[in-house]
């Protein structure tokens, strides 16, 4: 019998994160780094307070 796939199947386990006041180009970096679409933003205690995504970044470059 087939089990469904889990969250942790398909989830990246080594997580790549961003501070509120990070650069853009550091995150657009990172995300080339380590071939990810998106990164978790932290607030200064470590609260997850957003996501950038790469569409996010794209918008920001248009002067969206």
């Amino acid at each position: 019998m087939k089990h469904p796939r889990t969250v942790d199947d398909v989830m990246t386990h080594a997580v790549v994160s961003a501070r509120l006041d990070a650069p853009v180009k550091e995150i657009v970096r990172s995300m080339r780094r380590w071939g990810i679409s998106a990164v978790p933003v932290l607030s200064a205690e470590g609260r997850v307070v957003g996501v950038v995504s790469e569409a996010d970044v794209l918008g920001t470059a248009r002067g969206r």
